[in-house]
């Protein structure tokens, strides 16, 4: 009796280390039981082997996919082929979805297996949080100096004064911003990224460039079949496409390549000039502490791929957007024009200390996001493993897709959300941002460029209003609130009068 104490006091450690192990397996077995009890999103019937695809339409798939949220609810799954993907049109869902790991992966689909991996906006994985910790870190050091400090603030006033220059040019007549603001914007994002900037919106450099990423949103948009049905991309017609955008990525690559060598041969590591010498250094680091990491020159020129063609189109198309509800919308004009002669005047360009000052000009730039639905559907996620979102099992492999257009235009959120309506987005006299408004997505894959876009299109816009009015052309055909859809939602083709403001003060 004497020994058997002893001997059940010393056993009693491995007895609830067994008990432990015991009620975690049988929680975990039950959770899994009960995961796979849940019932599977409601959602439409498609046709055999095709799926939904034959009912989404050729264009607007965000008013097709808004149209079912309003039969089966917040959150649903359609099948494009055997691909499940479940749709999000709620914002509390959204948020809940992509605040978890699970819920961060990337579709492995057909033409981002072009891109083999690299980049950031289609990468997974590990290198995909290592290089986003690190882009995130420097985009925002870089921006914050480039709009802000010395040499690099005086060049981003030239941009925007070369951009006026070009629209004075037109000399009141109708004409198309978009290319003049192309040349701009990829002007102001090529000095952030490599320190590179085209002459004019003729410039034969940049007509090239700009014409192979163009084609290749355009093409994306013809080949996307190709991620349901990978057969496809041999039928003749696709193909064309599928191969052709290879062979842009290639031309590209060539020429982001070479951008790459030029910074290797002057790199100074003491004087960072721009990103592409911050990440070259960041690499040598790396390799002289002989660490492993994902920093290659693929990667890098992966990246500035990314960064060059989506700070392009997406800062472009928004100041596209931004000048057609103005000029369709005089009133809002004039009280931009009001809050910039008053906080500006007209001895100096706008600058980014005034935004603070400007609040109508600010809440402008939020309902020019929210109404013009620039970014209609966010970026597709991928689940990582099996889970459960809102009372319904979610299976490993499910494409997540964020339908931000159904939040943007929910009439139990807005107002009249077809009204173009800066004020919404005030609240005394101060830029209120209600919860339920994500214009750049949330959670670990939310858009990097949030901060840099609102800087970009604040300086352009004010600058813009500061010296012109912009007024409908007298045409037969008199623009209008029109999207198309490619890489983002852009305007249609509109042409716009920008007569020089007649001012006293």
């Amino acid at each position: 009796m004497h020994t058997l104490v002893p001997t059940l006091v010393a056993t009693l450690p491995t007895v609830r280390l067994c008990l432990i192990f015991i009620i975690v397996f049988l929680i975990v077995r039950l959770s899994i039981k009960r995961s796979h009890l849940l019932p599977l999103p409601p959602g439409p019937f498609g046709v055999p082997v095709l799926g939904f695809l034959p009912f989404l339409g050729q264009n607007y798939f965000h008013i097709t996919l808004t149209d079912l949220s309003k039969r089966f609810g917040p959150i649903y799954q359609i099948f494009l082929g055997n691909k499940r993907i479940v749709v999000i049109n709620d914002t509390n869902i959204i948020r809940e979805a992509f605040r978890l790991q699970v819920f961060s992966g990337r579709p492995d689909t057909e033409l981002t297996k072009i891109l083999q991996g690299y980049g950031i906006i289609n990468s997974d994985g590990a290198l995909w949080k290592e290089q986003r910790a690190f882009l995130h870190t420097v985009l925002r050091k870089l921006g914050a100096k480039s709009f802000l400090q010395g040499r690099n603030c005086l060049e981003h006033k030239i941009r925007v004064q070369d951009f006026l220059s070009d629209l004075k040019a037109c000399d009141s007549r109708p004409c198309r911003i978009r290319p003049l603001l192309a040349c701009a914007v990829s002007n102001v994002v090529g000095s952030l990224l490599m320190s590179m900037t085209f002459k004019s919106s003729e410039d034969k450099t940049f007509l090239h460039l700009l014409g192979l990423m163009e084609e290749g949103f355009r093409l994306f948009s013809l080949a996307m079949p190709v991620n349901f049905f990978p057969f496809l991309r041999f039928v003749p017609g696709v193909n064309y496409a599928y191969q052709k955008i290879i062979q842009n990525r290639t031309e590209t690559s060539s020429y982001f390549k070479k951008i790459v060598d030029e910074h290797r041969q002057t790199l100074d590591r003491d004087q960072i000039r721009d990103f592409v010498d911050a990440y070259l250094v960041q690499q040598e680091k790396y390799k002289k502490a002989g660490q492993h990491s994902y920093f290659s020159e693929e990667q890098l020129i992966q990246v500035m791929n990314d960064i060059f063609s989506a700070g392009l189109e997406n800062v472009t198309s928004t100041i596209e957007w931004a000048v057609l509800f103005l000029m369709l919308n005089p009133k809002v004009q004039k009280q931009i024009q009001s809050e910039v002669d008053e906080v500006v005047g007209s001895k100096r360009m706008p600058q980014l200390d005034d935004m603070s000052s400007m609040p109508y000009t600010e809440a402008t730039f939020w309902e020019v996001l929210r109404r013009s639905n620039v970014i209609a559907l966010g970026n597709t996620h991928s689940t990582l493993e099996d889970s459960e979102l809102c009372g319904h099992r979610i299976p490993a492999g499910t494409h997540i897709l964020p339908n931000l257009y159904a939040i943007n235009m929910d009439p139990k959120l807005w107002i009249d959300p077809e009204k173009f309506e800066p004020q919404r987005f005030l609240r005394n006299g101060k830029v209120f941002k209600p919860d339920h408004f994500i214009p750049f997505s949330v959670g670990r894959r939310m858009c990097l460029g949030d901060v840099l876009t609102k800087m970009e299109v604040f300086l352009f816009l004010s600058s813009l209003l500061q010296e012109f009015d912009l007024c409908v052309p007298d045409i037969e055909d008199p623009p209008k609130a029109q999207g198309i859809v490619a890489a983002s939602m852009a305007p249609k083709p509109y042409q716009v009068c920008a007569v020089p403001r007649n001012r006293n003060n």
